[in-house]
């Protein structure tokens, strides 16, 4: 009698890997605590004994309500079309209120097109911005492109061939206008534009672009930023995930699940009482803006990478199903990603007195509420069970 193969990826071994990598991040915190402030390791050690006992029952529920109803439905939502996915996901937020996750996001595809972006100055979607902006007929011309991320040192058709993948990654459309120079000759000038799908274009046409009424051609309003580019991103993902040659490959399902990995498990982290030398800082003057203090013993690399790595593949699973499950390799080159996304959070955040200060955003209210309430459930015995 043959013996059928566990799967790979099945959702009983990812919750099973998740414990593991818990019982190791509590075994590393107790035998190293690096904590400068009183109270913090044991309520990390708190913490993380809850996600054991209560993150994998009923069938993992906490992570389908998290991941599906939170993070799947307002980044990247289902069953809708491309124009569809990119309206829900522009106004369901503003980049105020998820600023982490559009750096983290503007920095992921920064890297991604690192090979232009070295030599161009700026990060790459403020550049797309700019270029956008400046052009009344809302196309930007192939030659346009090089000029802005060509290296002189670097062949033009090298450049042209990464150009493709950062507008197959937003989802943008190319046209070609052939102009004939001399007829008798047969002579003639391809130029490629490249520019928005037009039901792109309706939508923007909202609230981001301004029609000449005698021209009829577009110009670009104060209103149009980098997380019109960021949504963009993320709705190409959502209706392209099953295929991921349009969505950057491999990388792009590492990059994507490492970043909400992350941004899940930040959540759920302890808030420590900010000390009124943090609080009297330049950088958090303002008396409306919330912060809490992640404690140095969460950044341990043994600790985060032990629930880290786990969870990445649980958000791919919810994300992608089997297919973004099985893109999540384990080599040096994916680890590297992953710890890429993790540092990001320095860029996010600022160290002040030695300590990592978060600016309390909705999406992490909105998931730490989501995860006490099914807590709540689950321990008065009132559990619901997402498919």
């Amino acid at each position: 009698m043959s013996i059928i193969p566990a799967l790979k990826c099945s959702w009983n071994e990812l919750l099973d890997n998740f414990i593991k990598g818990l019982d190791n991040a509590i075994v590393e915190l107790n035998a190293h605590s690096i904590d400068t402030i009183a109270g913090a390791l044991p309520l990390l050690l708190d913490r993380l004994r809850i996600m054991q006992n209560n993150f994998p029952a009923n069938n993992g529920q906490i992570f389908k309500q998290t991941i599906d109803d939170i993070i799947q439905n307002a980044f990247f939502p289902e069953n809708l079309t491309f124009a569809q996915s990119f309206e829900k996901i522009l106004n369901s937020r503003t980049h105020e209120q998820d600023f982490i996750i559009n750096e983290l996001v503007n920095g992921f595809i920064t890297s991604k097109a690192k090979a232009i972006a070295s030599y161009s100055q700026g990060p790459i979607i403020d550049r797309m911005v700019e270029a956008f902006s400046k052009r009344n007929d809302f196309h930007i011309v192939d030659h346009q492109f090089y000029a802005m991320f060509g290296d002189p040192n670097v062949p033009r058709t090298y450049v042209m061939i990464n150009l493709q993948i950062l507008i197959d990654l937003f989802g943008l459309v190319s046209e070609e206008l052939v102009i004939q120079k001399d007829i008798r000759k047969s002579e003639e000038k391809v130029y490629t534009f490249y520019t928005f799908p037009n039901d792109i274009l309706n939508v923007l046409k909202k609230k981001y672009l301004i029609t000449n009424p005698v021209t009829g051609n577009l110009s670009v309003s104060e209103a149009f930023d980098r997380n019109v580019f960021i949504c963009l991103f993320l709705a190409n993902i959502a209706v392209n995930r099953s295929n991921l040659s349009s969505i950057g490959g491999k990388y792009t399902v590492n990059g994507i699940s490492a970043i909400f990995a992350l941004i899940l498990v930040l959540s759920f982290m302890p808030k420590m009482t900010a000390t009124p030398q943090l609080l009297k800082h330049p950088s958090f003057s303002s008396p409306n803006v919330s912060i809490s203090v992640i404690p140095k013993s969460w950044m341990m690399k043994k600790v985060l990478e032990s629930i880290f790595e786990p969870l990445i593949k649980i958000i791919a699973f919810r994300l992608g199903g089997i297919q973004w499950c099985e893109a999540i390799i384990d080599t040096e080159i994916n680890k590297k990603i992953h710890t890429q996304i993790r540092f990001l959070l320095k860029d996010v955040n600022k160290w002040i007195l030695g300590e990592l200060c978060r600016v309390e955003i909705p999406i992490f209210i909105e998931i730490l509420n989501t995860i006490q309430v099914t807590l709540q459930a689950q321990q008065s015995g009132r559990t619901t069970t997402t498919p």
